[in-house]
């Protein structure tokens, strides 16, 4: 598993590059003006937020419940549900690529988890991704952010989803910055390997606490 952390600065805007195992992602500013001109034609797969047949998504809940973790029937314990299902949410229907998203909640974030429709068989069985603000593009690869005990640590994961399984290509983390919530959405997929996202800089410096909205793309390899 890649996993990257970079401590991010504000000084000069300069592109940031990572590499490591011949997967690398590159981290460069950009513009208000070219963010909001790409999404117009962003390269988000196409979603369902409803489905009328319940009995579809019933199966698929079923699916998912005999792949939860001890440490999700932990939580239920400590939310005093009487199961997992109370942790469990139904996401969204990506009918190009056949496949349904389902959240489960963590204690900071919500954790993605995938199920093929046709056949209502989980994608990745016990295997969970990033899924707070979580976009999936139209060739199957889907980003999540996760936060920890503050939302100031700001950690993306982007994963593959295919007929064969899902597993996390890269994850990178970043301190002291954090997606901006006023953006609606905070990130999107403008090519098969690139997304943009608005970031909410904060800064502590002597004291004070200022906050600068910007704009990045997150282009990768792999």
């Amino acid at each position: 598993m890649l996993c990257i952390h970079i401590l991010f600065v504000y000084t000069e805007f300069q592109p940031v590059k990572a590499q490591e195992n011949k997967r690398f992602f590159t981290f460069t500013p950009i513009s208000e003006v070219e963010f909001r001109a790409a999404l117009k034609n962003n390269y988000n797969a196409p979603i369902v937020t409803e489905i009328d047949d319940s009995t579809k998504l019933e199966k698929a809940f079923d699916a998912i419940a005999k792949t939860y973790t001890k440490e999700e029937k932990e939580l239920t314990e400590n939310e005093l549900c009487d199961s997992p299902r109370c942790l469990t949410s139904f996401g969204a229907y990506y009918p190009t690529l056949d496949l349904y998203l389902f959240y489960i909640d963590d204690y900071h974030y919500e954790k993605a988890c995938f199920v093929f429709a046709d056949t209502n068989e989980p994608v990745s069985h016990y295997r969970r991704f990033h899924g707070s603000y979580g976009v999936m593009s139209k060739a199957g690869l889907w980003v999540g952010l996760k936060r920890n005990d503050c939302d100031n640590y700001l950690q993306i994961e982007i994963c593959e989803i295919s007929k064969h399984g899902a597993w996390s290509l890269i994850r990178f983390d970043f301190a002291g910055v954090d997606i901006n919530e006023e953006e609606n959405p905070v990130m999107f997929w403008v090519d098969k390997k690139t997304v943009y996202i608005a970031i909410n800089e904060r800064n502590y410096e002597y004291g004070n606490h200022t906050q600068q909205f910007q704009y990045y793309t997150i282009k990768f390899e792999y």
